[in-house]
């Protein structure tokens, strides 16, 4: 179901080269190096030096006493990397929901209660950045495609300090090239694939960076795919009991539904206005479109089949304006990030099966016969959800730093951000007669109507400080200090409710609400240099996400909900060996997460769903990374997690429910969506055709079977699963072609067992088995 909200929520081929090795090396940052590098007069060969920006500071992924890993350029090309769902699975710290293109949630070291993504609810507990702007949204992350993309990072454990709300579990940066006024770059890369038991598909990408002087440089990324479906909408008929009136979805019948269609394009501008000072503009947009499902019903109608009884579509668009300016005063670095993000989503949903349940139970949503045809039968009760959604975002941060060479170094910076989402979500029935009696809106067949503009703002002021007691023990104090205000107006509500007596309901809102919070975030850190190649550290540190307004008041739930807080302990290692072929590192840590907010349903309170503080969980867990250049032509890497998060204390949904002795979930209850162990490795082995380089690659994800809810009354277990693919390629004088197979097995697996669908199950999966072909030059 594209839509939680309301009523029902419940059951290419080589990286991007540049002229200057320079570049290269600082962008260059990865989970999985796919070359060993040689040293300087020497038969030897080591990993390559990775360079991360994690910190806010370019620094060595080694010296960073953070939990980082990242994939880079080279790592992403390699591995076929496009979007969302072909980068999350070689993240291994990092655990997901998705439900179709740009409709995901992401959560970090088991910091998930199950039940989020509600327009009107929680905040995510794991930001994400676009370069050094923040794209964190509520249910749909961005679907950025991932072409002439520098690394993706993901910073485990809270990041509050640095990163602010949203980062308590963990932040996600996903960074671009930039401009090089260094020399001409360029290149393309197209592929063509055929999904099994679906379409074919193909994408064309292209980059070019354009020296305009020695001070002046533009570069310039497009790009368009198309991604062939898989899932059949196969025939089926409805029943409404109380009615009598029977449907079918002839009109709706298609093999193949679910395609995407994403086109886009990135420009940058950098110009050095002298030695201190550059600044560069940026623009990034995209247009999304999918029409169909992602999930399927292998139990009763078959495998990659469903049924559905309307139009199922969404058209995502946005559009980012950045500016950033980097200067020297003196010593001291001087940072402006500035972005304004403009992101709009049209969407139709099928809501028929909720009608079907529900007929007879709730009269006053129309799914009887409150509803009367012009001849005075029962009108058709089939529904859908219109989606009109309209989100912006614009966000300012201002940052000093000292220089990274001192023994006492800083960062001191201010954040603003101001976010803005308007969502007009519409359950239409077309066969609802339209009179004045019935519906909010004149001349529509209106069921259920959720018009709001929800506003998120945020100040802060923060820093840290590190200073070298000795020139191997370091240590480090982060603070940051925040204002928030979360506000809701608007109306919701059906077309028979006692809210919309007096026309236009939309005129006269039933829900003005606003809650404001502050309080401050801090981190220490203690880390310890054995040698050149080892390091150790400890790191406390506190993140927190912002609270929020309830539309519905009850007796039971409070009218505002309170920030929630993740405490971290974490002990972590950065070492390597063999004179630097082998890179070892990883943490070991215990998260406490107290006061959480939890979402949740239940119809004997309100036909909304409610947000509520329940209490508090806790995380223990491990988390490693490993690569081996076991040869000058093979690498192979190994990187993993295990979560173990559950509750510490018994949940019970109310007071009532507490004094019956009802608990909802007791202690120890593992939390939902968290794999207790999630795996990555690769393998990648070069040689010779003739006189080309040529090379084959082996790629593989294990996620461990997760729950679906909190609630241990009906929750489903969902089964583990592996995906496996490879690739096999040649190389010549700056271009490369490549045959690759993804998903080898044709595994199906459970990323998401419905229960918010009562009748239908669906089961949300991922891409069955796919072959390619993809070829790629650079100039």
């Amino acid at each position: 179901m594209r839509y939680t909200d309301d009523k029902n929520k419940g059951p290419t081929l080589t990286g991007s080269r540049t002229a200057k090795a320079g570049l290269a090396a600082l962008m260059a940052s990865t989970m999985i190096p796919l070359h060993a590098t040689k040293a300087a007069d020497t038969d030897d060969f080591a990993l390559e030096e990775i360079v991360v920006t994690a910190t806010k500071r370019a620094s060595n992924l080694q010296d960073v006493p953070v939990a980082v890993q990242a994939l880079t350029s080279k790592s992403l090309e390699d591995l076929n990397i496009k979007g969302f769902d072909d980068y999350i699975n070689f993240l291994p710290t990092v655990s997901y929901v998705s439900f179709a293109p740009g409709l995901a949630q992401v959560y970090m070291r088991g910091i998930s209660s199950g039940g989020d993504g509600v327009h009107s609810g929680s905040q995510p507990s794991v930001a994400v950045y676009l370069d050094e702007q923040p794209i964190t949204t509520i249910n749909n992350v961005l679907d950025v495609h991932i072409y002439d993309v520098a690394r993706i990072e993901t910073l485990a454990g809270p990041q509050g300090t640095l990163f602010g709300s949203s980062s308590q579990a963990g932040t996600m940066r996903i960074i671009t090239n930039q401009p090089d006024p260094s020399g001409f770059a360029g290149g393309y890369d197209v592929s063509v694939n055929q999904v099994e038991h679906g379409e074919m598909g193909f994408s064309a990408e292209a980059f070019a960076n354009f020296p305009i002087s020695d001070k002046a440089a533009l570069r310039v990324v497009g790009w368009y795919e198309e991604e062939g479906g898989y899932i059949d909408n196969i025939y089926g008929e409805r029943h409404y009991a109380a009615s009598g009136i029977e449907i079918d979805n002839s009109d709706y019948v298609e093999e193949d539904f679910n395609d995407v269609r994403t086109a886009g394009m990135r420009a940058a501008l950098k110009v050095d206005l002298n030695d201190s000072w550059t600044v560069t503009p940026g623009v990034t947009y995209q247009n999304q479109k999918s029409t169909g499902v992602w999930a399927h019903r292998p139990d009763d109608l078959g495998d990659l089949k469903y049924r559905t009884f309307g139009d199922e579509f969404a058209n995502d668009e946005w559009v980012q304006g950045t500016l950033t300016v980097n200067g020297k005063i003196g010593d001291i670095d001087v940072v402006y990030a500035g972005a304004y993000l403009d992101r709009s989503n049209d969407s139709s949903t099928d809501y028929s099966w909720y009608a079907e349940y529900w007929e007879g139970l709730l009269a006053d949503y129309g799914y009887d016969c409150l509803y009367y045809d012009e001849l005075g039968g029962c009108a058709d009760p089939t529904q859908h959800i219109t989606g009109d959604e309209k989100f912006t975002r614009q966000s300012h941060e201002l940052r000093l730093s000292s220089s990274a060479d001192s023994r006492l170094r800083w960062i001191a910076g201010a954040f603003y951000q101001d976010q803005k989402h308007d969502f007009d979500l519409r359950w239409v029935a077309p066969d609802v007669p339209t009179g004045e009696d019935y519906s909010p809106v004149p001349g529509e067949p209106l069921v259920w109507i959720t018009k709001q503009v929800r506003k998120d703002k945020d100040r802060a002021l923060f820093g840290e400080v590190s200073y070298d007691i000795t020139e191997a023990l370091t240590a480090t104090a982060g603070l940051r200090v925040y204002k928030l205000r979360n506000s809701l107006i608007g109306y919701y509500g059906t077309a028979s409710s006692t809210y919309c007596s007096a026309r236009p309901c939309l005129d006269n809102p039933n829900l003005d609400k606003e809650t404001k919070d502050n309080g401050s975030t801090y981190k220490f850190n203690l880390s310890y240099k054995i040698d050149d190649d080892k390091m150790i550290y400890a790191t406390y540190s506190k993140g927190f996400r912002p609270g929020g307004v309830n539309r519905a008041l009850t007796g039971v739930v409070a009218p505002a909900y309170e920030q929630d807080f993740v405490y971290n302990y974490e002990l972590g290692w950065k070492t390597s060996f063999f004179d630097r072929r082998l890179r070892f590192n990883g943490a070991v840590y215990l998260l406490d997460w107290k006061n959480f907010q939890y979402s949740f349903l239940d119809y004997s309170i309100s036909p909304l769903t409610l947000i509520t503080n329940v209490g508090q969980a806790r995380t223990k867990g491990v988390e490693f990374d490993a690569v081996f250049a076991a040869t000058e032509q093979l690498t192979v890497s190994l990187s993993g997690s295990y979560n173990d998060a559950k509750l510490k204390e018994d949940y019970y949904q109310d007071d009532d429910a507490r004094a019956a002795g009802e608990v909802t979930a007791p202690s120890g209850t593992r939390m939902p969506f968290v794999p207790k162990l999630k795996l990555t490795a690769t393998a990648r082995y070069g040689f010779n055709i003739g006189d080309l380089p040529a090379y084959v690659q082996g790629a593989w994800s294990h996620t461990g079977e997760n729950w679906n809810n909190l609630d241990v009354s009906g929750r489903i277990l969902q089964p583990s699963y592996d995906l496996l693919n490879a690739a096999i390629g040649i190389e010549g004088d700056g271009w490369t072609a490549e045959l690759f197979a993804d998903n080898i097995t044709d595994e199906r697996a459970v990323i998401f067992a419905s229960q918010d669908n009562f009748i239908d199950l669906p089961i949300y999966t991922n891409r069955p088995r796919r072959f390619g072909i993809r070829f790629g030059q650079r100039f």
